[in-house]
């Protein structure tokens, strides 16, 4: 599956989802919503989910929305959080015309944790103009949870992609 446009270069590495075991009787109730099986509450996490959240993500970046890509994360479990933000904030000063390509090679669900494996590129303009463009291709891993509307980033890695 190719979503945004032509992918070039994409890095062929094989990422492992290490994610947080389920407790005990972590999968006991089943049901429909959506189209997801929903366990306990929650839906599974499928490769809908993985393209609706990188889209989130590439229309958020492409549009200049600092504040709207922010929003698919849930700052208060992401682990350094503050320099992420920090991180992103400085990208979306430094950068325009940015465009991002994504195409999802593994999604995965272990107890009510959602992870997807996409490979990643991002081409972007100077905001001045001067200087060369920027070029990055990274095999991104992102660890998602349900917040009980939607499911939210908590970790990805690598974090140095919007630098």
């Amino acid at each position: 599956m190719q979503i945004g446009g032509n992918w070039r270069g994409a890095a062929a590495i094989l990422v492992g989802c290490a994610l947080l075991g389920v407790g005990e009787g972590g999968f006991t109730q089943n049901t429909k919503r959506d189209g997801n099986v929903q366990t306990q509450g929650q839906p599974t996490f499928a490769a809908a989910d993985a393209v609706r959240v990188l889209d989130g993500l590439r229309q958020a970046v492409e549009s200049g929305s600092r504040s709207r890509f922010l929003k698919a994360f849930d700052g208060r479990r992401i682990p350094g959080y503050a320099a992420f933000r920090d991180q992103v904030a400085e990208f979306f000063e430094r950068y325009d015309s940015v465009r991002l390509q994504y195409r999802v090679t593994q999604t995965a669900m272990d107890g009510e944790f959602g992870a997807v494996v996409a490979e990643v590129g991002i081409d972007a303009v100077p905001v001045d103009g001067a200087g060369p463009g920027m070029r990055r291709d990274a095999t991104v891993r992102l660890v998602l949870d349900w917040d009980g509307k939607a499911w939210k980033i908590i970790d990805l890695a690598p974090r140095n992609l919007f630098r």
